[in-house]
């Protein structure tokens, strides 16, 4: 997920501080789940895919296979 997210970030260019700020975490818990060392619960996941403008999937499953 982390990956994903840190990918669609900078395509956006959006800083990690402005992602933290909008999806309203700590700048270093989202640190934590871009490098993979946390897992965000499902609200957090859903703030971080609006924040982005796409869908929890695209970012959860970014090959498209489910686990």
């Amino acid at each position: 997920m982390g990956a994903a997210v840190d990918k669609i970030r900078a395509l956006l260019e959006i800083p990690k501080g402005v992602l933290a700020e909008r999806v309203d975490i700590d700048p270093g818990y989202l640190t934590k789940l871009l490098n993979g060392s946390r897992q965000p619960s499902p609200p957090v996941l859903r703030r971080i895919a609006s924040a982005l403008g796409v869908s929890v999937e695209s970012i959860s499953y970014p090959n498209g296979a489910a686990k």
